[in-house]
């Protein structure tokens, strides 16, 4: 038998952050933004669970974004 793949979900309020970072709510601009599917992205404003290691890389890439976002406005 298969391990059991861990799963996570986000609120509403982070989900409103990483959409605020996002350029445009596109396949393109997803994969490219936060290395994400459409169908992941559907899973998050849902309040679906995702696999824990898909939202560590989002949250990683969030991060990054973001530092590049307040190093540009400096």
């Amino acid at each position: 038998m298969a391990a059991r793949l861990a799963h996570a979900v986000i609120d509403r309020d982070t989900f409103q952050a990483l959409r605020r970072a996002l350029p445009a709510a596109t396949k393109a601009c997803l994969q490219e933004t936060f290395g994400i599917s459409e169908t992941t992205w559907v899973k998050l404003r849902d309040g679906r669970p995702v696999k824990q290691a898909t939202l560590e890389r989002l949250l990683e890439r969030y991060r990054r974004v973001c530092g590049e976002t307040e190093r540009r406005a400096a």
